[in-house]
This record gives C-alpha cells, structure tokens and sequence, in this order.
C-alpha cells in the first residue's frame, strides 16, 4: 500500500538510512579522530529532512520502497554536504557557535582543527559517494552537477559568505531573501530535483518551485522560532526586518505557493510533498 503521509514515510525508511551512514562511514574513515568528528556532527540529532525529501521524491515517482537503499549513497551524499555545512558554521570565525541542537559544536568537542577537516571530510565524501553508487552514470553526473551547483559557490557557498560579510549592515527583504535562498533553500531544491532526476522524471519548474519555497519557508520558520531570543535581536532576520506578523503571513504564503506548485505535478504521487507542508504549520 502506497504510503501517503511524510511523517510515516519517515518511519519506514529512516532506521534504515541512519544504519547505512554510519556504517558507511564506519567502515571507510580509518583515521580514528577523523571519523569520531564526522560521525559525532552527523548523529547530532538532525532530522535529515533533506535526504528524506530527495528518497521521498524518488518514491513519489514510482520507485519502490524496497528499492529505495538504491538511492541511499545519493541521499547520504547530501546529508554529508549539510552536515559539513553545519560544523564550519559554527566555527569562531563563522557565527562563532558554542552549541549546535543542545550539544557542544564539533570545534567545542574535538578543537578548531579537527573540526574544519571533519566538515572538508564530509564535503568530500559526499561526492566519493555519488561516484561509486550504483545508479547508472548520467543520473550520477547529474547529482554531482546538481550538488555541487546548490552547494558550491553558486549557491549555499555564496549565502553563507553573504551572511558573514554583511551581518553588520541592515539587509533589504530582497537581498535578505536572496541571501536565505543560496544558504538554505538551494540545498533543499537540490534533494528535491536530484530525486526526480534520479527517478527518471522530468525535473519540472513546477517542483522546482515547490523546493525554492519550502526552502525559504524553512528559514522563516527558523526566525520565528528563535524571535523571542535576545541573540537574535541585532540579526538579519525576518522578524527584525519585517515584523514578527508579517513574517507569518510571508510563511503562509510561501506554503500555498509550494502547495499549489505541487498540485500541478503530472505523473507524480503529490502525497507526500503535500504532507511534508504540515511542518510548517506545527
């Protein structure tokens, strides 16, 4: 029986994925301290929404569940990429973070040094991984392509160098939607159109849509939820430049654009996607 909402999807596959990572990783990184930094920031308690949505995508396209370990080393790929994403982050000279989800920040557990290699680790193995997967070689030139274009210096690269370099200066909602568009969103439109492609189903502008605003959506929510902190106060954030209202109703608006772009999808299960949206509206 299809599976049709997100949360249960998650359920299924999930155990299995976080097996595969870290045995994955277990069995390729022999440098000791190498390996505890890379495994430490990837068990940290992260949600893997990203590779949830490119697996989800995949199914939602027709391939089947017991199909879908196939899929694992490009799922795992881009949770390499966001992971390492989050330990540079956090270093001092980043946004200078003690914590990451209520636990020390790799820099914090293992030092600076090892903390930077761990996230250049799993930059690069994420790609390793895209390589040696078993799916045929134009759906892995693709991802590279994909992956590399969201989460290089054309996308996510570019947002977080943005974020430093004016975190002094007062945005406009426009460059600050810009700026959250490469640093969170492009990520997630790439596990959004990697899994169609991957599925063998055209990736349409219509889900492209879909993932750029969920992707905006995600970091909206993100401002609202940590509104009420006194760090967040001299930030460029949404609450701060808008409103606290009016970020709300940008979120809802977002949702019904990625809703309406989903619905339009043809040759494509629209269940999940549409029940990944209640996210939002917890």
């Amino acid at each position: 029986m299809q599976i049709k909402k997100f949360p249960e999807f998650c359920e299924q596959v999930l155990p299995d994925f976080n097996k595969f990572l870290n045995d994955k990783l277990n069995s390729e990184i022999k440098q000791e301290t190498l390996r505890d930094a890379m495994l430490y920031s990837l068990n940290a308690g992260g949600k893997r929404v990203r590779p949830m949505l490119f697996l989800a995508v995949a199914y939602s396209c027709g391939v089947k569940l017991e199909d879908l370990p196939k899929y694992f080393d490009i799922a795992g790929a881009i949770e390499l990429i966001h992971t390492y994403s989050l330990i540079h982050d956090d270093l001092p000279e980043m946004d200078d973070s003690d914590y990451r989800r209520g636990k020390l920040a790799n820099h914090k557990k293992f030092g600076v040094g090892p903390a930077v290699l761990a996230g250049d680790g799993l930059l690069t193995q994420a790609f390793y991984w895209i390589a040696k997967s078993s799916l045929v070689t134009d759906k892995r030139m693709a991802s590279v392509r994909i992956l590399a274009h969201n989460a290089g210096p054309m996308g996510m690269v570019a947002g977080q160098m943005t974020d430093i370099t004016m975190e002094n200066k007062k945005l406009s909602e426009e460059d600050l939607t810009k700026l959250h568009k490469q640093k969170t969103a492009d990520l997630i439109t790439a596990a959004v159109t990697m899994g169609a492609f991957c599925a063998n189903h055209d990736s349409s502008k219509n889900l492209v849509k879909y993932a750029n605003s969920i992707g905006l959506a995600f970091q909206l929510k993100d401002d609202l939820n940590d509104s009420d902190n006194d760090e967040d106060d001299n930030k460029n954030t949404f609450p701060n430049l808008i409103g606290k209202e009016a970020t709300e109703v940008k979120l809802n608006d977002l949702v019904k654009e990625a809703l309406n772009a989903v619905l339009k999808e043809e040759k494509f299960d629209k269940n999940l996607l549409v029940s990944f949206l209640d996210y939002f509206r917890e």
